[in-house]
């Protein structure tokens, strides 16, 4: 006999099927400007219904001290990352479809934390493990047998458990868990499976480093600035990615996912001196098909 539990947990794995279905039709039928608009559209809406909270952005560094060329750059880190590089290709697979983090992401996550070196850091949205991947191996570069740093990835489902019908929504092959042991820097990451809101309400002062690539829809990206702040350490870094300035996107003809932004324009409506600081142009040439912008961005007060 099916309860009523099991019955509702059965409809919405159905509804969220049917959901990605629609988003997926849309997005092949419509024009890429009308179908950024309509999820813009749909994203105010679902922010509108949150209530106001609260937002201290004391531990963030001010906006007009960051330099994106002088944080990108740093003796030995660029020789560093072309040697993880190497190391991580060769068991780190890119399937279509996966919506892991590009490859010019995961080389400014590199040299993000090979250059402040945080002793904690916490990823939100671990999807197929590629940013997790790339924040461990830049750890490890400077770990100098220091057990007690730690990265913490957090995601709704178990990343690790590649029969579930959640990682194959991922379209992960290999566990991240399995690929960071071959990296030998297993001990250094500690999986969560849980929503970002609930694992970040309580947390104070706990993190040097947030990464935050849940891709999320602007209700949950209003709330949870305000917990990663709380979680944030003074003179922190919060990294976001899939910040688009004005829900516009990058390229013509591209997708924008409006989320980040529109949670952060609301912030500052009321009254938070917040901003979001996009790395925009990267200082680096990229390879065939490879994009020379990026749509990460660092949380900043003014």
């Amino acid at each position: 006999m099916t309860t009523s539990t099991e019955a509702t947990a059965t409809w919405g794995r159905h509804l969220s099927v049917d959901t990605r279905i629609l988003k997926r039709s849309l997005r092949n039928i419509l024009p890429a400007q009308v179908y950024n608009a309509l999820r813009r559209m749909v994203h105010a809406r679902r922010l509108s219904r949150v209530p106001v909270m609260a937002v201290d952005v004391a531990p963030l560094p001010r906006a007009a001290e960051i330099s994106f060329p002088e944080m990108l750059q740093g003796d030995g880190i660029a020789d560093g990352w072309e040697k993880a590089k190497i190391s991580i290709n060769e068991i780190f697979e890119d399937v279509p479809g996966s919506h892991a983090i590009d490859h010019e992401g995961r080389r400014i996550i590199y040299h993000l934390t090979r250059r402040f070196q945080p002793r904690s850091f916490l990823e939100i949205g671990t999807n197929c493990g590629a940013a997790t991947l790339h924040a461990a191996m830049a750890m490890k570069a400077y770990r100098n047998g220091d057990r007690s740093l730690r990265l913490v990835t957090v995601d709704l489902f178990d990343v690790n458990n590649t029969a579930a019908a959640e990682a194959k929504r991922y379209r992960i092959s290999t566990p991240p868990r399995k690929m960071l042991a071959r990296l030998d820097c297993a001990d250094l990451v500690e999986f969560v499976i849980a929503r970002s809101t609930d694992y970040l309400n309580g947390r104070a002062a706990e993190f040097d480093f947030i990464f935050v690539d849940h891709g999320a829809s602007a209700d949950i990206v209003y709330q949870d600035i305000p917990l990663m702040l709380t979680a944030l350490r003074p003179g922190g870094r919060l990294v976001m990615n899939s910040y688009f300035p004005d829900g516009k996107p990058l390229r013509v003809d591209g997708i924008a996912s409006p989320g980040a932004w529109l949670a952060v324009r609301r912030l500052r409506h009321e009254g938070a001196r917040l901003v979001a600081v996009p790395l925009g142009l990267l200082p680096w040439p990229t390879g065939p098909g490879g994009s020379n912008l990026t749509s990460l961005a660092l949380l900043a007060r003014e």
